[in-house]
């Protein structure tokens, strides 16, 4: 292959834009990809930096809320609808869903991931890639692998052990493609074990290619490529978005790192995704009324009941009501960054019940910064009303691509609040409005009633007031556990080191409620819980095990006068093992309506596989030799049968704890990985920009760059941050290591220090 051959063959390893790709074999054939998840995100103009004009489409449930439903049937919907949205305006492939694991609690991007356990997880994304897929559209699932946290996201690498990185992190993708077929796989931006995702042999051709048969198309998140010569060796098939280095500089790894049939086994694969589209007919016609009324439909279904004394909830009609609090009167349904939608209606509260024709008075009480009332001024209202909302949240800018919470606890304005309404009013309900955990030990307290609401869409709202009324009995759960105190568990105290280079997973396979099983101090909201306006019981507990399957049957009675659903959740555990293990694990859910004073049956399955455990010296699943607990629950808290079984296997090696994680050195050289902000301060970086003319605003410098925590400096110039080439930015840094001490290495703690104290 010469040269002019390779270097237009490398146009296609690259965006042709910030949302196309084509195939080098057929490059009339152009796919346009748009962001998800909560629905299309689809910008007017094609350039990476021109985002801020986007198209108005039906925002639907974010996968957090998604996940609460624990609705197999909601969240394919949910893909079925954004996939008529995708079909209209032209979008072949959607960049969702997003399926991390929910390992840190103050991950900023957590509303748009669906849990912390991965089989509810796979089991959930499946069916959303299923709804996208069977309408005609591709989906993308992301971001692999363990993107746990935003913090130096393009520069951390997550130090893992073998175990955790494929029961927990690598499985979640394991069962989406166990159940679902999606076009695309994105990479993400970090390390694992100190590699690029893009430059693991282990992670794309073993892992992913192997043993999970993905046969699409593997794309990088946008500016996640360090080293080009190695990621096409390895199997990325696309760089994203619009690459910025020149083909010269592509090519210096031609012969060492990569050669030609790996351009042409890159093309193959590009072309079998774009030519599945080819031809893809658009949808002429939108109704996106109806639309948002299937959204409202959806969003019912992702609202979680967590308290309800003396059946303080529904409000009757009859109710006189007062409604306290901002979010009452600010709808607030979705997170920002890629995540975000421009919702076709922005619906609050009050609207609804101005629209139900609803009597009831109102008092902001609070904005994002402090209280606007008074406790005199509440007194005004007391003894009025039959039933009080106080609405609580977190705000736009506290969930966020590209940044982390710095605290789960709500705003002390919020806290002070609730106080001053049970002072005055001494009952009421609240409903907390958050796409991810927040400390609600006192409202939770304090209040006779409870309901959590995700980031549920444009419909949010609808759905809040159909819950609180009961024209839908609530039948959400919760898909991560809620914990009142960052002290509660470990990893969250070891990640509040931020150390930008290196995240280490001590916690091994505890992830969530595994961890919880067995530290369960302080208040605590378990995984899988919710309650309803039914109340239910249970009878005829049945079981029955083959070579492949497990099958576990019961009966649930509505003994209430309401219809309501209920979810039956399945977990395992191994009380005697040879290896270390968390007491129980999600391996089987299902959801059941049940009319009132009627029983039906429910059946779920178990798939034996999924009850294989990794072993490292052969490096996959194989299934222990022994007895299993088997625990029909409500929650991890609340077991309603526990029984004995027996399973056929393998004696595994003794190893009765998770290995110990090598400390690995911070970086003594500048390179194109090293985060920006810690030239903020460098005087020599000023004094080279000034001396060589570079278009770079050193003033300006941090205020571009530190909102992502601090991008590689290879990000600066891929996102267009600054604008100087791949070449400028190389010799800038060997001039840094040749003028630099060595006490004068990349450190990025001080800096993180002064703009961003923690």
């Amino acid at each position: 292959m010469n040269k002019n051959e390779r270097f237009s063959r490398y146009k296609y390893l690259t965006g042709l834009s910030a949302w196309e790709i084509a195939s080098y074999k057929e490059p009339e054939s152009v796919l346009i990809l748009n962001d998800g998840p909560s629905g299309l995100r689809k910008p007017l103009r094609n350039g990476f930096t021109e985002q801020n004009e986007v198209i108005k489409t039906v925002c639907m449930p974010t996968p957090s809320a998604l996940a609460a439903s624990f609705d197999r049937e909601a969240c394919y919907e949910s893909g079925a609808l954004i996939a008529k949205e995708c079909l209209h305006h032209g979008t072949n492939i959607l960049l969702a869903p997003g399926i991390n694991i929910k390992r840190y609690v103050m991950c900023g991007r957590n509303f748009e991931y669906f849990s912390e356990d991965p089989y509810l997880t796979g089991a959930l994304a499946a069916e959303y890639v299923n709804g996208l897929e069977h309408s005609g559209v591709g989906a993308c699932v992301k971001h692999y692998a363990c993107n746990s946290q935003e913090h130096g996201r393009t520069v951390n690498s997550s130090e893992v052990s073998l175990r955790a990185l494929n029961e927990i992190y690598l499985r979640a993708f394991k069962y989406t493609l166990k159940y679902s077929s999606p076009s695309c796989i994105m990479t993400s931006y970090n390390r694992i074990n100190g590699v690029y995702v893009n430059e693991s042999e282990y992670l794309l051709q073993k892992k992913l290619r192997g043993e999970y048969g993905f046969d699409g198309l593997i794309m990088s998140d946008w500016c996640a490529v360090s080293d080009k010569g190695a990621s096409f060796k390895c199997g990325l098939n696309i760089e994203m978005p619009l690459a910025r280095m020149s083909y010269e500089m592509m090519d210096r790894g031609y012969g060492k790192s990569f050669d030609d049939s790996d351009l042409i086994r890159l093309d193959n694969e590009i072309y079998n995704t774009v030519s599945k589209f080819k031809g893809t007919k658009k949808l002429p016609e939108l109704d996106l009324d109806n639309l948002h009324d299937k959204a409202v439909e959806i969003a019912n279904k992702t609202v979680v009941l967590v308290k309800n004394d003396n059946d303080y909830l529904p409000i009757n009609n009859n109710d006189r009501v007062l409604v306290l609090g901002y979010f009452a009167n600010h709808a607030r349904f979705v997170g920002k960054g890629s995540g975000w939608v421009n919702a076709y209606k922005d619906t609050t509260f009050l609207d609804v019940l101005d629209a139900q024709g609803r009597e009831y008075d109102f008092c902001e009480c609070y904005d994002e910064e402090k209280l606007s009332v008074t406790t005199e001024e509440l007194e005004k209202y007391k003894g009025r009303y039959n039933k009080v909302l106080l609405f609580l949240g977190q705000y736009q800018s506290d969930e966020t691509e590209g940044l982390d919470r710095s605290t789960i606890e709500l705003r002390p304005h919020q806290i002070e609040l609730i106080r001053m309404v049970k002072d005055v009013f001494g009952s009421f309900a609240t409903v907390l409005v958050s796409g991810s955990v927040v400390n609600v030990k006192d409202a939770y307290a304090l209040s006779n009633a409870m309901m959590i609401t995700y980031l549920a869409g444009e419909g949010q709202s609808e759905a809040i007031y159909n819950n609180l009324f009961g024209y839908h009995n609530p039948s959400g759960r919760l898909p991560e556990t809620w914990i009142s105190s960052l002290d509660q568990n470990p990893i969250n105290k070891e990640y509040a080191r931020r150390d930008i280079y290196h995240t280490y997973y001590y916690d091994d396979i505890y992830v969530g409620y595994r961890y919880y099983d067995l530290h369960s101090e302080g208040f605590i909201l378990p995984f899988g819980y919710g309650l309803s306006y039914s109340q239910f019981s249970y009878s005829d507990f049945n079981y029955s095990i083959s070579d492949k399957m497990m099958e576990i049957s019961l009966n649930i009675t509505n003994n209430s006068n309401i219809d309501g659903e209920d979810v039956i959740q399945i977990y395992i555990g191994k009380k005697t093992s040879d290896i270390y293990r968390p007491i129980k694990e999600l391996k089987a859910f299902g959801k059941a309506f049940v009319k009132a004073g009627t029983t039906e049956r429910i059946s779920v399955k178990v798939d034996i596989d999924d009850l294989k455990s990794y072993r490292e010296s052969t490096d996959s699943f194989e299934l222990e030799d022994g007895e299993y607990e088997l625990y029909v629950a409500l929650n991890t808290n609340f077991i309603l049968k526990e029984e004995t079984v027996r399973l056929n296997g393998v004696k595994f090696e003794k190893i009765l704890e998770p290995k110990k994680l090598e400390k690995r050195e911070v970086p003594l050289k500048y390179t194109l990985d090293t985060p920006a902000g810690i030239l903020f301060e460098n005087e020599l970086f000023k004094s080279y920009v000034r001396e060589k003319g570079l278009p770079i605003d050193v003033e300006d410098f941090e205020k571009k760059l530190f909102w992502i925590d601090s991008k590689a400096l290879r990000v600066t110039i891929c996102d267009g941050d600054i604008n100087i080439t791949y070449e400028q930015m190389e010799e800038l840094v060997d001039y840094l290591n040749l003028h630099s001490e060595i006490d004068r290495r990349p450190n990025f703690d001080s800096v993180v220090q002064k703009y961003r104290p923690w």
